[in-house]
C-alpha cells in the first residue's frame, strides 16, 4: 500500500516533504516467537495451528501502516548449529529448547505470507540474523539511509548510532544512542564489552563469574574497554573479583567475540531490491481464506475503483478531552489524519473524525464512510432525512450537536456517500488503527496544553511555580451502539 499522492488529480491530501530514504530491518525468528508464545490456542477449523502466522502478520500490518518504510526486509536466523559462534563456543545458545512442533508446522506458512506479501527474506550461512541486521544497517547508514532495526533484543543495542535507531514495536518503544546510555551505562560501542564481562544467559554466554550487568557497567565506565578491565584488574575492588578476572580472562574475551555482532556478512543486497512493493493478491487472497484470516483481507484489498473509503473513530469521555482518527484510503494511497479537542463528548469526537475526513477529500467522490458509531452513521443514513423534513436541523437548539450534523449535511451534499457501521475493537485493521490514532492525539494534546499550562504559569508567578492538581474525572459509561430501537435517533439519550 502506497502512502500520499501528491498528483494533481489525487482525491488525498498532499504530503510530500521529502525526507532521508527510510529502510527497516525485521528480526523475524525474534518476533515470530513473540507471535507464537503471545497468542494461543489458535487454529483452523482442520486443527492447524496459526496463532505464529497470524500474530506475526498482523505484527507486520502494523509495522506497514504506522511506519510507511520506503524499503524492508525480514531477517531470519540459521539452525544455531550452523553458525560460527557455535564453533567456537558449543554450548553457545545450548540451554534453549527446541522449535516447538506447533511453531514448526507454521514456518512454511510464514515464508509463503512474506512472499505473498512481496517482503524480503534474508539470511546467510554461519551468521545469525543479528549479523545480517548490523552489516546491512551499518552499510546503508553510510549512505544516508535512516536505519531502523525492528527487534526487542538488547544485543543489537551495540549497532546503534545516530543514523540506526531500533524499534521495539510490542512495546512502541523507540530506541537511539541516548536510550542505549540509560539502559547500559556506556555508549553503543562498548555494549558487547558489558556483555562479555557480565555474560548472557539468555544466550548462555558465560562472562566472569560474580560479575553482573550492573558491575560490568561500572568497570567499562570505568576503564574503557573489557580488555583494559583485565589489563588494570588489580586496580579492581574485591579480592574475590580480581581473582575471577585473572582465572576468567580468556573466557571473557570469549565472551565479548560471542556477543559482539558482526558487519561482514557477504551479502549481495542492493537497496533497491529492498524496495517496498504491493502485495501480490492473488496470491495472498487465497492464503488468507486457506488460513481462515478472511478480516485481514479488508487491510490489504484496496477499495474499488473510483471509490474512497474513510474509516474514522473519535475517542473521548464526559466533556473532554476528546481526539479522533480517520485512514482514508483511494486506490493504492493512504492518509492518516487525526486531532485533539480539549473539550468535547466521545459523540462529537465521532461527528468531528467523519467530518475530517470528509473535508480532506479535493473535490466530489464515490466514498464509503465506516465508523462503530451508530450515533453517526444512523444520524445520516436514517434520522437526516427527518431533520431537515421537520426543519429540525436548522431549528436553533432542535438538536445536540447541530453544529456538526449540519457540517456533515453539507457535506454529504458534496459527495457521494455510503454510510457504514462496523463493529468497534472486534478485530477490524482499520478501526483498530483509527482508535490507536485517536488516543495518541489525546495523549499528545494533553501533553502539549500541560507543557502550554506551565510556561503560562512560569511566566506568571516567576519564581513561585504552582503545584498541579491531578484532575480526576469518573469515566462516563457509554451506551452500547447496538442499543438504539429502530424509531429514535438518540438525541436525548446520547448527548
Amino acid at each position: 500500500m502506497k502512502t500520499d499522492d501528491c498528483s494533481e488529480t489525487a482525491p488525498l491530501p498532499e504530503a510530500c516533504a521529502k525526507t532521508a530514504p527510510q529502510l527497516y530491518l525485521l528480526d523475524g525468528s525474534s518476533y515470530i516467537y513473540r507471535a507464537f508464545f503471545g497468542i494461543r490456542d489458535l487454529a483452523t477449523a482442520a486443527g492447524m495451528p496459526t496463532n505464529a502466522i497470524y500474530g506475526f502478520t498482523r505484527m507486520l500490518l502494523g509495522l506497514l501502516q504506522e511506519n510507511r518504510p520506503d524499503y524492508l526486509a525480514v531477517v531470519l536466523d540459521r539452525p544455531r548449529e550452523e553458525t560460527f559462534r557455535r564453533e567456537l563456543y558449543p554450548d553457545y545458545k545450548a540451554n534453549r529448547d527446541a522449535m516447538p512442533a506447533d511453531l514448526q508446522l507454521q514456518f512454511p506458512y510464514i515464508k509463503q505470507m512474506l512472499q505473498a506479501l512481496n517482503i524480503p527474506v534474508l539470511e546467510a550461512p554461519g551468521f545469525e540474523a543479528d549479523d545480517v541486521i548490523a552489516t546491512l544497517a551499518r552499510r546503508y547508514a553510510a549512505q544516508g539511509v535512516e536505519v531502523t532495526v525492528v527487534t526487542g533484543d538488547k544485543d543489537l543495542m551495540q549497532i546503534v548510532s545516530d543514523g540506526i535507531s531500533l524499534l521495539d514495536t510490542m512495546k512502541d518503544k523507540r530506541t537511539g544512542p541516548q536510550e542505549v546510555m540509560e539502559r547500559f551505562g556506556v555508549p553503543p560501542e562498548l555494549v558487547a564489552d558489558v556483555l562479555g564481562l557480565s555474560g548472557d544467559t539468555s544466550d548462555n554466554i558465560p562472562g566472569i563469574p560474580g560479575i553482573g550487568e550492573k558491575t560490568a557497567s561500572e568497570l567499562v565506565q570505568r576503564f574503557g574497554s573489557l580488555e583494559s578491565v583485565l589489563e588494570w584488574k588489580n586496580l579492581v575492588s574485591g579480592k574475590k573479583r580480581r581473582d575471577n578476572l585473572q582465572a576468567h580472562a580468556d573466557q571473557a574475551r570469549l565472551s565479548k567475540v560471542l556477543a559482539t555482532v558482526r558487519y561482514d556478512v557477504d551479502l549481495e543486497v542492493s537497496l533497491s531490491s529492498l524496495q517496498r512493493q504491493t502485495p501480490d493478491l492473488a496470491v495472498l487472497i487465497p492464503l488468507l481464506r486457506e488460513l481462515e484470516f478472511e478480516g485481514l483481507e479488508i487491510a490489504f484489498t484496496p477499495p474499488p475503483p473510483g471509490v474512497v473509503e474513510i474509516y474514522s473513530d473519535g475517542s473521548g469521555r464526559d466533556s473532554g478531552p476528546g481526539g479522533y482518527g480517520v485512514v482514508l484510503r483511494h486506490g493504492e494511497h493512504e492518509k492518516e489524519l487525526s486531532g485533539f479537542e480539549p473539550v468535547a463528548t466521545s459523540q462529537r469526537m465521532e461527528l468531528i473524525a467523519a467530518i475530517r475526513g470528509l473535508e480532506a477529500l479535493k473535490s466530489s467522490r464515490t466514498v464509503r464512510v465506516f465508523s462503530d458509531s451508530q450515533y453517526l452513521v444512523r444520524g445520516m443514513s436514517e434520522w437526516m432525512s427527518g431533520w431537515i423534513r421537520n426543519n429540525r436541523l436548522e431549528t436553533p437548539d432542535a438538536l445536540a450537536n447541530q453544529d456538526l450534523w449540519q457540517q456533515l449535511a453539507a457535506l454529504a451534499q458534496q459527495h457521494r456517500i455510503d454510510w457504514e457501521w462496523v463493529r468497534g475493537h472486534a478485530g477490524h485493521p482499520f478501526n483498530e488503527r483509527c482508535d490507536r490514532l485517536a488516543k495518541r492525539a489525546v495523549e499528545t494534546g494533553l501533553q502539549a496544553s500541560q507543557a502550554t499550562s506551565d510556561a503560562e504559569t512560569l511566566a506568571a508567578e516567576p519564581g513561585c511555580p504552582l503545584p498541579l492538581a491531578a484532575i480526576e474525572r469518573p469515566p462516563v459509561p457509554i451506551r452500547d451502539s447496538s442499543e438504539f430501537e429502530s424509531d429514535e435517533d438518540g438525541q436525548l439519550r446520547l448527548c
